[in-house]
């Protein structure tokens, strides 16, 4: 009888963001109380279970990006992904019933924001108003944005219309979880016929919502994005998951704070974690003694050869769309002469969404002369979202210190807009590893205030800051629209401090979040591609083939799909309520 050789690893997670780092850290503290498969490999190895996460870059959090500016060091910015709300059960459970992590509720829409909307300058609360919008409406939009008691607003004209074209979604059963989708899965589109998820949203809505009220809907939603020409099944579930109970929550010390805690645990538990190993390819390796292997291939980020190969029982890619496009086209899963030609269909399933985010801080709140000091302002400009992130009230070492500082959020063209001021470099790899942008000009950088005496989760989230930090230009024409915005002379306003940003179509992100297109049943795709081919022990996690899209939730949805493939239950602390604490 042959001698069984043994992998590297029992399993390789590739790629330490949410979905890559919850996998790993399940499926190392429980798969071996679960998993018939994962107690074999332990009792080949002696007891042992092997299992490592290789990323690319040399931080742990993927689009998950927590981060301190100096001068403010109460505050955590959140230039990634930033908060999570009530209805997302996973996160939620994780956050709340698993660890307990500290949090607070995030104001978003407070009435007397600012929305500065074609040259006139209005206040949230005046969004129910026709008369002050200076938008050209039909009279049956008016009506509608002026009927009471709904106190409908502008906002809310994307979901006027799908009610216009869907009469039966406000049917109280669709509310229980799941049901809406499966319901919109049997609807067609009433101009076509076509079933509802080969049709384009945009293309959905068109015929009952005249172009004006369209433009006005998305500028004072705030994502140009959610009135794209995307699947219109999973457009409305997206629109429809936000009732007026929703409540969004920030993490205390950082939402990447909740990944750093999985990683510590499962560091712990002798799992391994490697920064600066890029995935080139992988494939299958049939060994001596009959058994197959997956062997991986690896390089470093300056370089296109492999300096690694490695082999292990199962690969997890935890990456989104760029990212898994970005690898050599060779192995059962990618290769098309080899691999099912249902691999390319559902790669192509979604679609990368630009996304940008500046955090840009001053010495005092000069926002607070126009009434505004939380929440977020809203414009048809390219700052696009302006939230008032908060201020230093000074401390006992520091009395006098008043920082403040802003986050600026947009999507589509403004994202492309701020793109332009990056003056990127044009290197055969630069858009592969310009992470830290430190070729930039920065305005300013004083980080005095960082001393030997901090904490580790300090020292991660002021690196976060310094490795994004933004150039010039940028920041000095981020400045110069928020005075425009706030209709502040030059003169009134202090210079700003420092900016850091990110602009997450860079590689090997693609986009901040994914959409699906349509034409794609959604939720049949997401469970065909957690392992495309099912012979080979490939698998594939993220947010963006999930059906939470644009969430860490959507991370954690799919994680778990992969879990069940190694028969890993979900976990008790999993629940539909908050357990109480």
């Amino acid at each position: 009888m042959s001698k069984t050789i043994l992998p590297d690893y029992d399993v390789a997670i590739v790629g330490g963001g949410a979905s890559g780092i919850y996998t790993a850290w399940r499926m190392l503290l429980e798969g071996k109380d679960h998993s018939p498969k994962i107690k074999k490999w332990m009792k080949e190895r002696k007891g042992k279970l092997k299992i490592a996460v290789f990323e690319g870059s040399d931080r742990i959090g993927g689009r998950v990006l927590s981060a301190k500016a100096p001068g403010l060091p109460d505050l955590v910015c959140e230039i990634g992904g930033m908060r999570y709300v009530s209805s997302q059960k996973l996160v939620r459970s994780l956050v709340e019933n698993k660890f307990n992590f500290a949090r607070h509720q995030q104001p978003v829409d407070e009435m007397n924001n600012i929305c500065f909307l074609r040259g006139k300058r209005l206040r949230t609360g005046d969004l129910t108003d026709p008369k002050k919008l200076p938008y050209k409406l039909s009279k049956k939009e008016k009506k509608w944005l002026s009927k009471t008691p709904y106190k409908n607003t502008a906002s809310n004209f994307l979901s006027y219309a799908i009610r216009e074209v869907l009469p039966g979604i406000d049917n109280p059963s669709l509310l229980e979880d799941g049901k809406m989708r499966e319901w919109l899965m049997e609807q067609v589109d009433p101009n076509t016929r076509a079933p509802l998820y080969k049709t384009g949203f945009w293309n959905l809505i068109a015929p009952v919502l005249s172009n004006e009220a369209y433009q006005l809907a998305i500028t004072t939603i705030g994502y140009d994005c959610l009135g794209f020409n995307t699947n219109a099944v999973d457009t409305i579930c997206e629109l429809f998951d936000f009732t007026p109970d929703v409540q969004y929550y920030l993490l205390n010390d950082g939402y990447e704070s909740l990944i750093w805690r999985m990683q510590e645990e499962f560091e712990n538990e002798n799992g391994e974690i490697f920064r600066g190993m890029w995935l080139k390819s992988f494939d299958n390796k049939e060994l001596d003694d009959g058994s197959t292997q997956v062997e991986m291939e690896f390089r470093k980020e300056d370089s296109m050869k492999t300096v690694k190969t490695l082999t292990s029982r199962a690969i997890v890619l935890a990456m989104p769309q760029r990212s898994l496009n970005l690898l050599e086209r060779k192995g059962p899963v990618f290769d098309e002469n080899r691999a099912s030609s249902n691999v390319k269909y559902m790669l192509n399933s979604v679609e990368p969404i630009h996304m940008y985010k500046m955090f840009i801080s001053y010495p005092y709140a000069w926002w607070e002369k126009k009434g505004v000091s939380e929440g977020r302002s809203l414009t048809d400009i390219p700052v696009r979202q302006c939230y008032y992130w908060g201020e230093e009230k000074g401390s006992k070492n520091d009395p006098e210190n008043k920082n403040a500082i802003l986050m600026v959020y947009d999507d589509g063209k403004q994202a492309d807009y701020w793109g332009g001021l990056r003056h990127r470099p044009l290197g055969p790899y630069d858009a592969i590893t310009d992470f830290s942008h430190e070729s930039f000009t920065r305005v300013h950088l004083d980080h005095s205030d960082q001393d030997n005496d901090q904490s580790d989760l300090d020292k991660k989230l002021y690196a976060n800051w310094k490795g994004h930090s933004a150039p010039k230009d940028m920041v000095l024409e981020m400045h110069r629209q928020l005075l425009f915005m706030h209709d502040i002379k030059e003169k009134d306003a202090p210079a700003p401090i420092e900016a850091a940003f990110m602009d997450w179509s860079d590689d090997p992100y693609g986009g901040a979040v994914h959409f699906w297109n349509p034409g794609y049943p959604s939720t049949q795709v997401m469970n065909d591609i957690i392992q495309p081919v099912k012979d080979f022990p490939c698998y594939i996690c993220g947010e963006a083939y999930s059906t939470n899209q644009t969430w860490v939730e959507g991370a954690l949805q799919t994680a778990e799909l992969v879990l069940e493939k190694f028969n890993i239950p979900q976990p008790k602390w999993i629940t539909d309520e908050p357990q109480k604490t």
